[in-house]
């Protein structure tokens, strides 16, 4: 079986990094050879997250269109195309229309709600955008996989061929950090992403201003450049893949605050399960993905308003035994549900599905 991944960026991309190359090795091991083709390749892609007018992302677009056209060329190598989210964002599926004119297999895997426009980037480019190119695509292909609940019951409504996979850890990668304390040491409270998802930490800065005034806290943001909060101690550490599993050791309690809105439910829940997979208990909004991730109080904590944030990283930071507590259960709902072990096989045999059925017609 010979299957070319169409994704979104090369491994730096939080994105491609978790839904095609941490996938990659299983694949290989079962006999399929994997070619991956990324639009944004790792050297670019620094400068490419760092843009945030969409106007100054064109010369991006323009690489994108490139080599897709290339990509064209070489598709009747292979048995199946697999695309990761749109070719062309927000535009007309022009290159998925022709990958299924080709007749190829088309595999489809997206894990954000990008049939909306994002909160936080209204443009007057979004005006010109595809409404229905992501229930085009969708209908287009052979299989869909969706990152959670929401997005599978999105496609559903294009293509029954549709299954959930979630985005997965691999957890012999992240493991659990033993701390020890003094009475002196500052508990770490931690967020890790990127400068376009720093606004979901606005509705709680009032929560952390009143934690940071009644406990010795810092807090740690990774992927932020800059961000302040005025009464609380803030350091903003760069990403880098090297390091990401040295500064998540380095958190005492995780923060992935998100809105309870369309676009949020369609979050895949990433930001917990690294924090999870590596023993970090969390306090979560009470919205989307969490609520079926989190069980409150047995494995992380929701919180539905400012009160209940400020509550539950208070009876955090006060009680050793309860950190502990969460973390264990926390890492064993990773290992049990969100495991690339786990989840890798179901991939593999979805793909093998939608191969032996074409290959019997």
């Amino acid at each position: 079986m010979r299957i070319l991944f169409l994704t979104q960026t090369a491994s730096y991309g939080p994105a491609s990094r978790y839904r095609v190359y941490q996938y990659l090795d299983y694949l290989k091991k079962k006999g399929v050879n994997c070619k991956v083709s990324p639009a944004i390749p790792n050297r670019f892609y620094t400068l490419y997250n760092k843009l945030s007018n969409p106007w100054l992302k064109i010369p991006f677009f323009i690489l994108v269109i490139f080599k897709r056209i290339l990509d064209l060329f070489r598709i009747h190598d292979f048995d199946i195309v697999f695309i990761q989210r749109e070719i062309l964002p927000q535009g007309y599926p022009v290159f998925e229309g022709l990958i299924h004119l080709f007749g190829k297999t088309l595999i489809f895997d997206f894990d954000d709600a990008i049939f909306l426009i994002p909160p936080k980037r209204s443009n007057i480019l979004y005006l010109f955008r595809c409404r229905r190119s992501i229930e085009r695509i969708i209908g287009l292909s052979r299989l869909v996989i969706a990152g959670n609940s929401y997005l599978g019951e999105y496609a559903l409504k294009f293509n029954p061929r549709t299954e959930v996979i979630p985005t997965c850890i691999d957890t012999d990668k992240f493991c659990v950090q033993n701390k020890q304390y003094v009475k002196s040491d500052k508990f770490i409270v931690g967020w890790i992403g990127s400068p376009h998802t720093l606004f979901y930490l606005e509705p709680i800065k009032e929560v952390l201003r009143q934690i940071s005034s009644r406990y010795n806290i810092r807090l740690l943001l990774i992927g932020a450049e800059d961000f302040r909060i005025e009464g609380v101690e803030v350091i903003c550490e760069k990403w880098t893949i090297e390091t990401e599993l040295e500064q998540l050791s380095k958190f005492d309690i995780g923060l992935p605050p998100l809105l309870d809105d369309e676009w949020s439910r369609g979050k895949c829940g990433l930001k917990a399960l690294q924090y999870m997979a590596t023993g970090v208990p969390v306090v979560c909004s009470d919205s989307g993905v969490y609520r079926q991730m989190i069980t409150d109080g047995l494995n992380g904590f929701l919180a539905k308003n400012k009160e209940e944030w400020t509550q539950k990283l208070s009876r955090l930071l006060q009680d050793e035994k309860l950190r502990k507590q969460l973390s264990g259960a926390a890492r064993k709902t990773v290992e049990d549900k969100y495991s690339l072990k786990l989840n890798a096989e179901k991939l593999y045999t979805h793909i093998k599905t939608v191969q032996d059925a074409g290959n019997n017609k």
